[in-house]
């Protein structure tokens, strides 16, 4: 079996929410790619964003359609591990990686007529509730957009925050007066914040029942993340901070998180987000599956990565292709506040329209 072709699909995407904001970007579209393996009358399914704050997207798309495409057209997709030794060999950016990673383990499921999952010994999870995120807005507005969520079946909200901890405070206060106890919260701080104000933010936070707090600190001050989670009631979650296995070891050799956030694009394959979530679960730390404005495809990759490796928290960020009018991909099923476990060869993913 041989990779024939490699075909890549752009669309840039209005976000449902045009104001959208986080401490870090604000952004009313997101870039989107679809990727398509081609072997055996057989296609595989795998897709990238774009962050308004990294990697230029006509670099991402040249290296698809350039040297990626010449890479992996001729080689075998059951060779996955040379496939994507051969991509890294090339320079190629983790964001392309990942796309091609996501289509290979799709073609190749396909190829047996097994889910995902299945590829890696089964599951014992088939569903959990997804975890969705609410920008930075006034706390007005932050309890209107949190209504339409739970109106919608969802019960688990993470929130954007970073405009100062009195501020801060108010949103997550006005949230719990809003809905009580009967919702999930996480926060994301998006890096604003300094190690002495995050420890100020996790204290002032404690009463509001928060499970996590994400990144809120620079994520290359290793230092100040085992500062903070000393110091801190709330769980704190690294997220930008753990990108590779390596750096998974350095946050759990240094106390760095209590929990650890996995994605595809970030740690550049299913393979290495398994890795990272076996390697942090062992030593004590909780995994958690983050997410983004991203294709349908990466969402529905994760989940067959969560399902894979007993003890990853059963919430799961993957329901932000669903903040995207016109995602390229579809068939990834999320009802009532949950997402559903595909049974479907490979991923249970097709190019939408």
């Amino acid at each position: 079996m041989k990779i024939v072709d490699l075909r890549i699909h752009v669309a840039t995407l209005p976000r449902a929410d045009p104001t959208w904001r986080t401490a870090s970007y604000a952004a009313s579209d997101i870039t989107e790619i679809a990727v398509e393996l081609e072997a055996d009358g057989l296609v595989g399914i795998g897709g990238a964003a774009l962050h308004p704050r990294s990697t230029a997207g006509q670099d991402v798309v040249g290296q698809l359609r350039g040297p990626a495409k010449q890479v992996v057209v001729g080689m075998d997709p059951f060779d996955g591990v040379g496939v994507l030794q051969a991509l890294r060999g090339a320079g190629l950016y983790r964001t392309v990686v990942s796309a091609i990673d996501l289509a290979l383990h799709d073609l190749v499921g396909k190829a047996a007529d097994l889910p995902c999952y299945a590829l890696w010994g089964g599951t014992e999870r088939r569903s959990g509730p997804v975890a969705r995120f609410v920008g930075i807005k006034p706390p007005t507005e932050l309890v209107t957009a949190a209504g339409e969520l739970l109106e919608d079946g969802y019960t688990h909200l993470k929130v954007k925050l970073g405009t100062g901890v009195a501020e801060d405070v108010e949103r997550i206060q006005a949230l719990r007066g809003a809905f009580g106890e009967g919702i999930w919260l996480g926060i994301d701080g998006n890096g604003a914040y300094s190690t002495d104000e995050a420890i100020e933010l996790s204290r002032a936070l404690e009463r509001f029942n928060v499970s996590l707090i994400e990144q809120p600190i620079d994520y290359t001050d290793i230092d100040g993340l085992a500062r903070l989670t000393a110091a801190s009631p709330i769980p704190i979650m690294a997220d930008q901070a753990v990108h590779g296995f390596e750096s998974a070891l350095e946050v759990c050799r240094r106390h760095a998180a209590h929990v650890v956030s996995i994605k595809a694009g970030q740690a550049g394959s299913l393979d290495e987000c398994r890795r990272i979530a076996q390697l942090c679960l062992a030593e004590g730390l909780r995994v958690h599956v983050g997410g983004g404005g991203h294709p349908a495809v990466i969402d529905a990759a994760m989940t067959h990565v969560l399902a894979s490796v007993p003890g990853i928290d059963e919430e799961a960020e993957v329901g932000e292709h669903l903040a995207i009018a016109g995602d390229v991909t579809t068939g990834f099923v999320i009802r009532d506040g949950r997402y559903e476990l595909s049974d479907a060869p490979g991923l249970g993913i097709s190019l939408a329209g």
